[in-house]
């Protein structure tokens, strides 16, 4: 049977001003139903509590709420008939996040938790589900998707880490030659981290064997002039076209930034960074709903309610949603393999 409307109304703003065109949903906290509108260009929204599908009654809680970016807000209000409007402005409030994740952001989580809150779930306990999928990704890849710092990385200059000129192999003397590819040149070298982001400096060792360290600066080739060419970021692979190291302990030493930088136009980068972001998103709600789903209050035949997560007795549901979060996870780890990051 029709109902009387019911509406809900107000502004959602964002530091003072009007946010438009975003999502705002009723969530009826006896049925948990939900129904959404969008915000106009003032930031203005209107919702009709009669379009639930079980409608309303005098009583019920309604909650109102809203995602945007990386903010939030919400508000419950108890029907009290026979009121048939309120007004509910909603001022959005940054969801805290931490310098110490770097792969997604909390929201992310929250959102794939099917749109929780720090009041279904502290974040502290996201934060740390976001750092352990971190840590799991740059084991597993040998790797890291941000911007990392090494400085003075020291190397010595030996048979097995620095690669003879390819040229030697088909040395002749009737024709000419490159000065940085005669003979027994050893030109090639390799950074420890990759991939190479940008150096920072370069220097060779110009000490005698028994003298003290005396570093001099090379520098990066640009058109015609300089001492070294970075050949491949994704190896690290450096070349010298002039001053090379010599043989030797502590015969060159960099200072860099490797890793993957998300602000890259990279098409291979971008697509690992994006790649990534989905795993961690992923590894992260699979701990949290892993955690939740193990207590002792799980272990019923009743059905279980988290906020708008539900459990179906004997976790049947349970079951299934994990297996398709594995298999979601799964099809990432190879996709980052098929874009060029080995995984073990």
């Amino acid at each position: 049977m029709a109902q009387i409307p019911l509406l809900i109304y107000g502004t959602i703003t964002e530091s003072g001003s009007g946010v438009d065109t975003i999502t705002v949903k009723l969530r009826n906290e006896t049925t948990n139903e939900t129904i959404t509108g969008t915000t106009n260009s003032d930031g203005l929204y209107v919702l009709d509590a009669s379009n639930f599908t079980s409608g309303y009654v005098d009583g019920d809680q309604i909650t109102v709420y809203t995602i945007y970016q990386n903010f939030e807000g919400q508000a419950t209000i108890t029907v009290a008939l026979p009121t048939y409007s309120y007004e509910q402005d909603i001022a959005l409030s940054e969801v805290e996040d931490s310098e110490e994740i770097d792969y997604c952001t909390v929201q992310d989580v929250y959102d794939e938790l099917d749109e929780k809150t720090a009041t279904d779930i502290a974040t502290t306990k996201l934060i740390k589900a976001i750092q352990r999928a971190e840590a799991q990704i740059d084991l597993r890849t040998g790797t890291s998707f941000k911007i990392n710092t090494e400085t003075d990385e020291v190397h010595s200059m030996n048979r097995y880490n620095a690669d003879v000129s390819p040229e030697k192999l088909d040395l002749g003397y009737n024709f000419p030659q490159r000065s940085d590819r005669w003979g027994n040149i050893n030109n090639r070298v390799k950074v420890n981290k990759t991939p190479l982001i940008s150096i920072t400096s370069l220097y060779k060792n110009g000490a005698a064997s028994s003298s003290a360290d005396s570093w001099t600066e090379l520098t990066e080739q640009t058109g015609s002039s300089g001492d070294f060419i970075v050949m491949n970021k994704d190896a690290g692979i450096i070349d010298f076209v002039n001053n090379y190291p010599t043989f030797g302990e502590r015969s060159w030493k960099i200072s860099y930034t490797w890793g993957h930088n998300p602000d890259s136009t990279d098409r291979d980068i971008m697509a690992r960074i994006r790649a990534v972001q989905r795993l961690t998103i992923l590894l992260a709600s699979k701990m949290v709903l892993s955690r939740k789903s193990s207590g002792a209050i799980f272990d019923s035949t009743r059905d279980i309610k988290i906020g708008t997560i539900e459990i179906k007795g004997a976790g049947t549901s349970t079951r299934q949603h994990m297996v398709e979060i594995q298999d979601e996870i799964n099809d990432l780890w190879n996709t980052l393999g098929d874009l060029g990051v080995e995984v073990i």
